[in-house]
């Protein structure tokens, strides 16, 4: 078997060598990263099997369209994921040494916003705004306000104006816990023959949610596709308020995600509300937002704040996504509260200020 070895500086560079030495049935047999860039070992003719002695030792070989999708796509989805970290760490680092350089009022209320946990380029833009008042109490007083702005809160009314409300999340992020907390409040206003919950996903599994729908007498349904979701919501017409409960959405999975199928054109009103846990670092609430970006979102809901020693991460989310605050879950009580930009910004000080007294404890004790 004649093997040909061809590199490029990354996947694709090696790949289109592939196709333009050995034509589109070329075979690829291997690929490693040298210090020149890729290497892939290809060849166009197939191995003979009378040489392998079981398939267990039979030498492995993709076509090339399977090796873009198991070697390119994988490799240029973390190639952008590092590209786009750098270029917002040098971003920040930049427009953070060009205003301690030049505008210590605005360097300070950026190290201040960095105190609370916010990124280096949120900070920056937020610092920006301030860069010609005099003062930094004054200017502080105006970034706080750009911020309390930029967190747009849902009052209790508007959120009980949607109709459908499906809660989605990664997982761990608390979304069973924040359905089971809306269905709760629900009750204050509604009764239960006015209720309905759809469980999708696996229908056999027994969850505290469905439990407390047991206990409140509330209208259960199940559906695993998206016809039968559409089935269900039509089913329900005599609700006044219906609550989707969705399995942890994987954006590893990309567009076969199957909560999007679920959740995608669907009719009716439907509003998708995401639990975004302060516990998670901005690149994975990042990540979640954006692979959910395509459905009818109609706000966050922050969980697992009494656990995080920072909010910086949530309201970087939060503004980036322009999505409003629809409540925050609280454990001690397990019900879901109001929560006001406000209140976000002072909840971050608070951490901020816990954070910065540990730190000086620590200090204390080593020196």
């Amino acid at each position: 078997m004649n093997v040909q070895r061809f590199t490029g500086r990354d996947n694709r560079a090696a790949l289109d060598q592939v196709r333009q030495h050995l034509g589109p049935d070329a075979l690829v047999l291997s690929s490693q990263r040298t210090r020149d860039g890729i290497e892939i070992c290809a060849t166009t003719q197939l191995p003979d099997m009378t040489l392998v002695a079981s398939p267990s030792i039979a030498p492995k070989t993709h076509s090339v369209a399977t090796g873009d999708n198991e070697i390119q796509l994988a490799q240029l989805k973390r190639e952008l994921a590092s590209l786009r970290e750098t270029l917002q760490q040098a971003l920040g680092e930049r427009r953070w040494q060009d205003t301690a350089g030049a505008r210590p009022v605005a360097a300070a209320v950026a190290q201040r916003l960095a105190t609370l946990g916010l990124g280096r380029v949120l900070a920056g833009e937020l610092a920006d705004r301030v860069a010609h008042v005099d003062g930094l109490n004054a200017a502080w007083q105006q970034v706080t306000q750009h911020l309390m702005t930029a967190l747009n809160s849902l009052s209790s009314e508007e959120l009980c104006g949607f109709r459908i409300k499906a809660i989605i999340g990664g997982s761990g992020s608390g979304k069973t816990q924040t359905a089971a907390a809306l269905m709760q409040a629900s009750m204050g206003y509604l009764s239960s023959e006015q209720i309905a919950l759809v469980h999708c996903g696996d229908p056999s599994r027994d969850t505290a949610l469905s439990q407390l729908a047991t206990r409140l007498n509330v209208k259960q349904y199940s559906a695993r596709s998206h016809d039968e979701l559409a089935e269900a919501l039509s089913g329900c017409r005599w609700a006044r308020e219906i609550i989707i409960d969705t399995p942890a959405l994987s954006p590893a999975l990309g567009s076969q995600d199957p909560v999007l199928t679920l959740l995608s054109r669907q009719r009716g009103g439907l509003a998708a509300f995401v639990a975004l846990p302060a516990t998670a670092s901005s690149d994975h609430l990042r990540e979640i937002l954006d692979h959910c970006c395509h459905l009818p979102l109609a706000g966050v809901i922050t969980t697992k704040v009494d656990e995080a020693t920072s909010l910086g991460a949530v309201i970087d989310a939060v503004v980036a996504s322009e999505l409003a605050l629809a409540g925050r879950y609280d454990v001690r009580t397990n019900s879901l509260l109001s929560v006001s930009g406000d209140e976000m910004l002072s909840n971050a000080k608070r951490l901020a200020k816990r954070s910065l007294e540990r730190q000086a404890a620590q200090l204390k004790v080593a020196v």
